[in-house]
Parts: structure tokens; C-alpha cells; sequence
């Protein structure tokens, strides 16, 4: 890979449009080997923290042996 990898620049963690004062948006980033992330998603799942439905698909890193999921979600605000 040529260049600094800049995780913040990745399209997943761009901005969402216009911001929404009704709700939040945050993000849960999980980094490791693809079986860790695909355990780690399907157990987000299973404890109810996440559903399967607001992982990425698996995403590169630097480093060839390692993987990134990113879980969108919204929450509302209290304004």
C-alpha cells in the first residue's frame, strides 16, 4: 500500500447528509482478523447490542491479516 493509511477518511465515517437534532448518530468500530470480527459481530447480535443489519461488510486495513466493521446506528436526542 502506497501512502499513509488515514482510518478517519475511510467513506464509512463520513457524515450522514444534514445533522438531525432528533438523533444522534454513533458508530461502533470493531478491528481483528476476519473470524474475531464476524465472532464479535454475531455475538454483538446475540447479547442484543447491535443487530447483524448495522454492520459494514468487512473492510481492509494497513494490514493485510486484519479486518474493520463499522455498526451505524442512530439514537435520539433528548433536545
Amino acid at each position: 500500500m502506497t501512502g499513509e493509511f488515514n482510518f478517519f477518511n475511510h467513506p464509512a465515517l463520513q457524515p450522514d447528509g444534514e445533522p438531525n437534532p432528533e438523533r444522534e448518530l454513533i458508530r461502533v468500530i470493531v478491528f481483528g482478523s476476519r473470524d474475531a470480527v464476524r465472532a464479535t459481530i454475531h455475538e454483538s447480535h446475540i447479547r442484543g447490542f447491535r443487530t447483524i443489519d448495522t454492520w459494514s461488510p468487512l473492510l481492509p486495513t494497513p494490514d493485510p491479516l486484519k479486518v474493520m466493521a463499522i455498526s451505524t446506528h442512530y439514537r435520539p436526542t433528548n433536545g
